[in-house]
């Protein structure tokens, strides 16, 4: 029950007649709670303190997990005295910060972290953690610092999530990783943005030290599937080559990507051999340095016909050291929005995906395939394999006369 602050019926009276002192303090701190309720409103703050049986509290309506609303009073933890109210002032402001960041009424609420530091927990806010993992990260030696750099920059993009004031606990880090949605990346759409984040939040909380990390296991996005795209035929990819080649900023890439079915970040170092093959560097996250490897034209008459022995493209690298992810991504991506300014729905990934089916069409072995594209079998089958349906098997049924 919330104690109104009025006095008490049963008085006693010292030899003034005056009121009983003992309830003095009690009034003179509701009189300061309603003060600081109304300055609260008067910002904006749509929750106030409350004094429930002598201990202060906070009443709001608060979001859940699941997207509803609760009218909820959450402990200060303070004893309702005057020199509290200041203190329940600053709670209040805090956990509203919180779930302004979370989403959620956080399981460790914000001045509850001395309990929390007693436990094993390193006192360590967002913004030091992230510097120090940083610091770290940049010691490692590396034969490529530009891939470092890029992939600390998706790294800082997972912490910029974070608040930067805030202390870093498993529970916080967790509460972060539930409000994410999936979205897709460059364009394509990969598994669930939270693996991301589960995998460099974990790095953080490992690095500096959090004795319960693990537990943030518990929300990996691992039975995440990605939205089933339809992949375009050959026809219509083909004549979309065919029209689309004119273009000196785009056209020779797209025209490559159709027939090589490499990467999009591939098709900068591809070069068109006389023998229906081109030559390519593998670019994967997991290597140190682009490798070499050769690959496939479906169909190969089209090499001729797209004139892609006539290389027309704004940046190129020919050696390893050359490449630059940073420039990449950004042509990439500016590729990628042209391309469907030309045809809406048409991702640069579906022409890849597309030339993987065409292999499997025209009866190219997996591994040959597989090698073609940069990938290992077992990528290569837990890819495209399972993503043919019944008209697509009745197609290469057909066109192997089987």
């Amino acid at each position: 029950m919330v104690n109104s602050g009025q006095p008490n019926h049963r008085r006693s009276k010292s030899s003034s007649g005056s009121e009983d002192q003992s309830q003095r303090p009690l009034s003179r701190t509701q009189e300061l709670i309603d003060v600081t309720n109304k300055d609260l409103r008067f910002r904006g703050h749509k929750a106030s303190l409350e004094i429930v049986k002598e201990s202060i509290f906070i009443r709001g309506t608060f979001p859940n997990g699941d997207g509803t609303k609760t009218r909820k009073r959450i402990s200060t933890g303070l004893k309702a005295a005057i020199k509290s109210v200041a203190t329940a002032e600053n709670r209040l402001l805090d956990l509203l910060t919180s779930v302004k960041n979370l989403g959620v009424i956080p399981e460790t609420l914000p001045w509850e972290n001395k309990k929390t530091l007693q436990k094993g927990y390193p006192k360590i806010k967002a913004k030091e953690a992230i510097k120090l993992l940083k610091d770290d990260f940049f010691k490692v030696e590396t034969v490529n610092p530009k891939s470092r750099k890029n992939t600390w920059s998706i790294m800082q993009n997972c912490f910029n999530k974070l608040d930067s004031g805030a202390y870093i606990t498993s529970d916080y880090l967790i509460a972060i990783l539930q409000k994410e949605v999936p979205h897709p990346i460059t364009g394509v759409e990969r598994p669930n943005f939270r693996v991301k984040l589960h995998q460099y939040y974990k790095r953080l909380g490992k690095h500096i030290g959090l004795p319960d990390i693990d537990k943030i296991d518990k929300v990996k996005a691992e039975n995440y599937e990605p939205k089933k795209r339809d992949i375009p035929v050959q026809k219509d990819l083909l004549e979309l080559a065919v029209k689309l080649r004119s273009n000196k900023k785009y056209g020779w890439l797209t025209a490559a990507m159709i027939v090589y079915g490499c990467r999009p970040s591939e098709t900068l170092s591809l070069n068109p051999n006389k023998n229906g093959t081109a030559t390519c560097f593998t670019l994967k996250k997991k290597k140190a340095l682009p490798t070499k490897r050769t690959a496939l034209a479906l169909p190969s008459e089209y090499v001729k016909k797209l004139d892609l022995y006539n290389i027309s493209r704004e940046l190129e690298f020919k050696k390893p050291e050359d490449f630059d992810p940073v420039v990449a991504k950004r042509l990439t991506e500016a590729w990628g929005k042209w391309l469907q300014r030309q045809k809406p729905d048409l991702q640069l990934y579906d022409l890849r995906h597309a030339w993987a089916t065409r292999s499997i069409q025209a009866g190219v072995p997996s591994a040959l395939a597989a090698k073609c594209l940069g990938h290992s079998i077992k990528v290569f089958e837990e890819t495209y394999l399972q993503s043919l349906n019944e008209n697509d098997i009745a197609i290469f049924a057909a066109e192997a006369k089987i």
